[in-house]
């Protein structure tokens, strides 16, 4: 079914047009990582994870439907790592529970990227997408910024060992994304959706 594709930007503009359905603001959906309906109860699934129970550093990407992901982080007393937009830097966070992009640039600590080597590891590595498929193949907005995020903290060596989490609604999970992926296109572990958890099969 999804062979009908013929580049990312074509999943993009189908996923852009089926979220309207679901869709809550930031609004326009297109050129962007979809906020939607019940993202919220996709989030609080992070607290299913074992891995996540025994966290103590998160990565979260700015995107909205990250939001309530940010605050369990916060809720749950361990440390939120998120990078400001447009990989403008990054930030640490310990106890503000306003975690919007505003909140975060207002409370959050920076962090330079020649200091990013003395943290801790990061345990779980949180991004939402515009499409995603079983096997963690992830499909962004386009900006690469996600996989920006991804190598420069797996550069600064921290994350070895961490679980790659994606923030989905069905409309954008899909059976085989594979094909239209390149070398430098890193793998998601696990899906969180409204309804469930989709370990990825890699």
């Amino acid at each position: 079914m999804t062979d009908r594709f013929k580049t990312k930007q074509d999943v993009r503009e189908y996923v852009w047009k089926e979220m309207r359905k679901v869709a809550i603001p930031p609004f326009p959906v297109s050129g962007r990582i979809p906020n939607f309906k019940d993202s919220a109860k996709a989030c609080e699934r992070i607290r299913e994870l074992e891995k996540y129970k025994r966290s103590k550093i998160v990565f979260s990407a700015p995107d909205s439907p990250l939001r309530r992901a940010r605050e369990i982080v916060l809720e749950d007393n361990k440390i939120l790592l998120a990078v400001k937009p447009r990989m403008t830097g990054f930030l640490i966070l310990d106890s503000s529970k306003d975690v919007t992009i505003r909140g975060m640039l207002r409370n959050g600590k920076e962090i330079k990227e020649n200091e990013l080597h003395k943290l801790n590891k990061v345990d779980l590595f949180v991004q939402g997408c515009v499409a995603v498929d079983v096997n963690g193949n992830r499909i962004g907005k386009g900006s690469g910024y996600g996989d920006k995020e991804y190598a420069l903290l797996k550069e600064h060596g921290l994350l070895d060992n961490s679980l790659y989490v994606v923030v989905a609604h069905d409309i954008q999970v899909f059976d085989d994304l594979g094909y239209l992926m390149g070398e430098h296109d890193v793998k998601a572990d696990v899906i969180l959706t409204p309804g469930k958890i989709i370990w990825c099969r890699h």
